[in-house]
C-alpha cells in the first residue's frame, strides 16, 4: 500500500510542476504589463467639490456624478450615461459608453 501513495504522490508533484510556469532562460522576469494605445488621450475625471470618497464628475456632458467604488485611481472606467440605448428592449449598450480615467 505505501508503494501506491508514493505512487501517487509522484505523479501530482510532476503534474503540479508541469502546470507552474517557468522562464526559459531560467530568469525570473515578470510579464509586462498590456499597453492600451491611447491611453493618455482618455479624459480625466475631476473630484467632486463636496470631496465625497468614490465620487467623480464625468468629463462627458450631462456632466454625472459616476460612483468608482472598487476602482483605483488611473483605473478606467465607462460613463454608463453616455451609452448607447438598444431600441428593441430599452436597455443601455454599456459597451457603447465613452470612458474615462479616475484621478
Amino acid at each position: 500500500m505505501k508503494a501506491q501513495h508514493i505512487t501517487l504522490l509522484t505523479i501530482a508533484a510532476a503534474a503540479f510542476v508541469s502546470c507552474a510556469p517557468s522562464p526559459m532562460d531560467g530568469s525570473q522576469a515578470e510579464v509586462p504589463a498590456p499597453q492600451i494605445d491611447g491611453y493618455h488621450k482618455i479624459p480625466m475625471g475631476k473630484r467632486t467639490p463636496d470631496g465625497k470618497a468614490n465620487r467623480v464628475i464625468s468629463p462627458y456632458r450631462p456632466y454625472n456624478i459616476i460612483d468608482v467604488t472598487g476602482y483605483r485611481s488611473g483605473d478606467i472606467v465607462g460613463d454608463p450615461s453616455t451609452a448607447q440605448v438598444d431600441l428593441a428592449t430599452n436597455k443601455l449598450i454599456l459597451n457603447t459608453s465613452k470612458f474615462l480615467r479616475i484621478p
